[in-house]
């Protein structure tokens, strides 16, 4: 790993955070996430960030200039080889503050979300706490991830790490432990994975709301399910047996539901109507807890209803085809990063890097 030289840095003890970033191939995000790491109101001076960078673009280059001179102490490491884990395992490794803070690199933070989670970790002894993500790129595919996140995090918390920005109190990390933590097999899911760990060594999962972020959910349907099925293998592979068949389940009594319905309106309507009672509850459901979101003023999304009721159906797929691939030994590629946008340079960014 080759390393980017820092001037002197502040002193362990006056480090408030230090904020981990695990970079592949993230030369036209990390700008943007390490400029809003900048205008935290905790004030940068009290921040150690360290970017771990691999791939094969200029990510580290480019995280040097934005960083160098921005911070309490930085650090932009080229990482040889290794999935995302590596990179934080690498990244904790050199941490010093008393809070560890693991940063997707296309997550740019609000001015107070790390101040936020510092909170709500006083607040929770023996917690970690993950914050709370909205679309950067706001679409009718993005949409759906937002409702999703009101849905599982806001009406009623599922008690599981999400791992694009999570605070974890640096006892959380003992370095003996980060094999364990951050191990190279994981490639998808590695947030569930991460939460389950820190569970069995008796760690609660929190939620700050108020520690707001954007970050780039999918913004298409092709984007979004490739994302969907590359989580749903991760998850797939994170969960017992029994979870897994469970969930898979459910999911197939609501497609059967759905193809029952199709197959009774050639027939007739009583047929179509009975095929459709499981999706029928499934999807007033739905609508109770988007009206409950509305009635508890987390926002208005009953317009987003009838897209969000078709884009789970293709999630529940996509988990179906996913315990199916797990339940047969299949052991299929996890490769999408996800949706960038064109690498442009946004006004004020730092000058490009020179080759070498």
């Amino acid at each position: 790993m080759n390393q980017t030289p820092e001037p002197a840095a502040t002193g362990a003890d006056e480090l408030a955070a230090s904020v981990i970033i695990p970079a592949r191939d993230e030369e036209s995000t990390i700008g943007a996430c390490l400029r809003a790491l900048a205008q935290q109101t905790l004030g940068p001076e009290r921040l150690e960030v360290i970017v771990v960078a691999s791939g094969h673009d200029r990510t580290a280059q480019f995280a040097a200039g934005e960083g160098s001179g921005r911070f309490g102490a930085f650090e932009a490491i080229r990482l040889g080889e290794g999935n995302k884990n590596a990179a934080l395992r690498a990244g904790c490794r050199r941490a010093r503050a008393p809070v560890i803070i693991l940063l997707d690199a296309d997550t740019e933070l609000a001015p107070t979300a790390i101040a936020e989670l510092i909170a709500a970790l006083a607040r929770q002894p023996a917690s970690v706490v993950h914050g709370a993500l909205a679309p950067r790129r706001v679409t009718w595919v993005s949409r759906y991830c937002e409702v999703n996140r009101k849905l599982v995090k806001d009406l009623r918390f599922d008690e599981q790490l999400s791992g694009a920005v999570v605070a974890l109190p640096r006892a959380a990390l003992p370095p003996e432990s980060l094999a364990d933590l951050f191990p190279d097999r994981v490639g998808a899911a590695d947030d569930l994975r991460l939460g389950r760990a820190l569970q069995q060594r008796g760690w609660r999962i929190g939620y700050a709301p108020a520690a707001e972020a954007t970050t780039l959910f999918p913004w298409t349907l092709r984007g979004l399910t490739r994302s969907m099925l590359r989580n749903r293998r991760g998850t797939m592979a994170e969960l017992p047996w029994s979870n897994g068949a469970l969930q898979a389940a459910k999911s197939a009594v609501l497609l059967a539901s759905l193809a029952a319905t199709l197959l009774g309106t050639t027939r007739s309507a009583r047929l179509a109507l009975v095929g459709a009672i499981p999706l029928l509850l499934h999807a007033a459901t739905l609508a109770w807890q988007v009206d409950t979101l509305r009635r508890r003023g987390l926002g208005d999304y009953r317009r987003a209803l009838p897209v969000y009721v078709a884009l789970d159906l293709l999630g529940r797929t996509l988990k179906l085809w996913a315990f199916v691939e797990a339940a047969t030994g299949l052991q299929p590629p996890a490769t999408f990063q996800g949706e960038r946008p064109p690498r442009t340079r946004s006004p004020g960014a730092a000058s490009e890097p020179p080759r070498h």
